[in-house]
């Protein structure tokens, strides 16, 4: 808890800050992506589902929620410990700045603090929850973008969900227009 405390912080202190620009637009999206996903050093692959929205300030921050669900094959961790994982579900709050490199093309760069659930086979009441932390980078064009994420999820009893994901999005605010 004691290593969050700094970043929840820097998380409220942000928010105050992009809040004191009244001039903001909201990014709704949905996205899939897959990811290389690795538990107690045993490598599989997930299948991700996101929705999420981001406020868009004047000065270029952004603060936003999202939610997340993967479907995770790991035959290296079932083969090796015998514990089958299912699935995890994610809320996360991407913080970050957005950088204009064309008219019609930008950069968001942020980093990402959250809470996961872990589901395995049989079940780790005391290991399948954690806070989850990382870093990513997404491409937008007008109404889709594209990205990559590196993610940890601290889980209990000295197990880490690490993930490195490429995400396809698309932006609904076009549906709205």
């Amino acid at each position: 808890m004691y290593k969050i405390l700094p970043l929840l912080v820097t998380v409220c202190s942000f928010s105050t800050f992009a809040q004191e620009t009244n001039d903001k637009y909201q990014d709704v999206y949905i996205a899939a992506g897959y990811s290389s996903h690795e538990l107690s050093d045993k490598t599989g692959d997930a299948f991700e589902g996101y929705f999420g929205a981001r406020n868009i300030y004047e000065n270029s921050f952004f603060v936003g929620g999202e939610l997340e669900g993967q479907i995770i094959q790991n035959s290296s961790l079932q083969d090796s410990i015998g514990l089958k994982e299912k699935y995890a579900l994610s809320a996360n709050i991407p913080l970050g700045k957005r950088f204009e490199l064309s008219e019609s093309i930008d950069l968001d760069a942020y980093g990402l603090i959250g809470y996961s659930m872990l589901k395995t086979d049989p079940s780790m009441d005391d290991t399948s929850y954690g806070f989850k932390y990382g870093v990513g980078a997404d491409l937008n064009m007008t109404d889709w973008f594209i990205g990559i994420r590196y993610t940890e999820v601290d889980l209990h009893s000295d197990l880490d969900q690490k993930d490195i994901s490429l995400l396809v999005g698309y932006k609904l605010n076009s549906l709205f227009k």
